[in-house]
């Protein structure tokens, strides 16, 4: 529930674990899987809500839900969600336009769908499409604003769907709740969750973090809500590559199911047991082996070529997943240093 919503009070709502039963949304192929979204809460605040938005239960993926209805009868629900960063803008758009029953545009109309849009301070996208509702409002003329942000490794969408006209009425007051709106810094929620901090240097050895030397030329930067860490590499003529590290309980959804994630990233067909057991390799690492997987394919954020290198380490009762992913020259050059650095992890300080 959202907690403190007096429109005169600043409001914060904290995403709450999902249940075990519960069912996740439908994301687009490039997403990222989403059971890392237990590390941290991602907090939103804003300072009032619009003239007549209701606050409601927020379920699901929603950190806060709104219902706006008038006299007439008309109504619209507003809904904010953040998922990893990634995916297709392709795909999204016309996963939405699908909702207002018009038809798929391709890559090239993407942009023009778009226009500029200030969320909390920042310089976000605005979407706007209108036709007709399916479902309940089947064949009702129906309007749709989504508006989207992208702030440490979390993509925010503010999505408000409903009556056509009452949407268009209401996008005034949208705005101005876009620009109320700020959002909590989340390098401190995930470093309280993994019991540690952001560090620098050649040595990371923080509570909870493992005990790793890192390469010459990685810059560490911050790893957004889902990283334990995050390095850039620069190539020659400004080709760029980065180091993700991250960590779950258990086994992390398998290696078959993180496999087939990286490869969807890459537009890549996802593959069945006999081509994983032909693409998995093992190197040697504390306590045992880790699987190592090498894939070529194209970013579908970016349309550019794009390679990736993907380890899964299992520790007792966790999973550590590290991924050399960008410029198929960098990715070469650094192979032989990212495979070391995964080889030479002390796990004894990580919990």
């Amino acid at each position: 529930m959202l907690a403190g919503c007096g429109r005169e009070d600043i409001s914060v709502y904290s995403v709450p674990k999902e249940a075990p039963h519960s069912h996740a949304p439908s994301l687009p192929s490039g997403h990222p899987d989403i059971h890392s979204m237990a590390l941290a809460r991602p907090e939103l605040k804003w300072e009032r809500l619009p003239e007549g938005w209701e606050a409601e239960p927020a379920g699901g993926m929603r950190v806060a839900s709104f219902k706006v209805t008038d006299p007439e009868n008309r109504s619209a629900d507003i809904a904010v969600i953040p998922l990893p960063a990634g995916g297709s803008d392709l795909e999204l758009v016309n996963l939405w336009r699908g909702e207002v029953q018009l038809p798929p545009v391709g890559a090239d109309a993407v942009e023009k769908e778009a226009s500029p849009v200030e969320i909390g301070g920042s310089s976000g996208r605005l979407f706007e499409m209108s036709g007709k509702g399916t479902g309940g409002a089947a064949d009702q003329p129906t309007r749709i604003l989504v508006a989207l942000v992208e702030r440490e490794g979390l993509n925010w969408f503010f999505k408000m769907k409903g009556d056509d006209s009452l949407v268009s009425e209401q996008k005034p007051a949208f705005l101005a709740f876009l620009r109320s709106v700020s959002f909590a810094s989340a390098a401190s929620a995930v470093a309280t969750a993994h019991g540690g901090t952001s560090a620098g240097g050649a040595h990371a050895h923080n509570n909870g973090r493992p005990h790793w030397s890192v390469p010459a030329g990685w810059e560490e930067v911050p790893g957004g809500q889902f990283l334990i860490a995050k390095f850039n590499i620069r190539g020659e003529d400004d080709a760029q590559a980065a180091v993700n590290v991250s960590t779950s309980a258990g086994d992390g959804g398998g290696w078959a199911a993180n496999v087939n994630r990286w490869r969807q990233q890459l537009g890549l067909a996802p593959a069945d047991g006999a081509e994983l057991n032909r693409l998995t390799t093992f190197i040697d690492v504390q306590g045992g082996k880790a699987n190592v997987v090498d894939l070529s394919g194209k970013d579908m954020r970016t349309g550019q070529a794009s390679r990736s290198i993907g380890v899964m380490v299992q520790q007792p009762g966790q999973a550590w997943f590290y991924r050399l992913v960008g410029d198929a020259a960098v990715v070469e050059k650094q192979k032989e240093a990212f495979t070391q650095f995964v080889r030479t992890v002390d796990y004894s300080h990580a919990h």
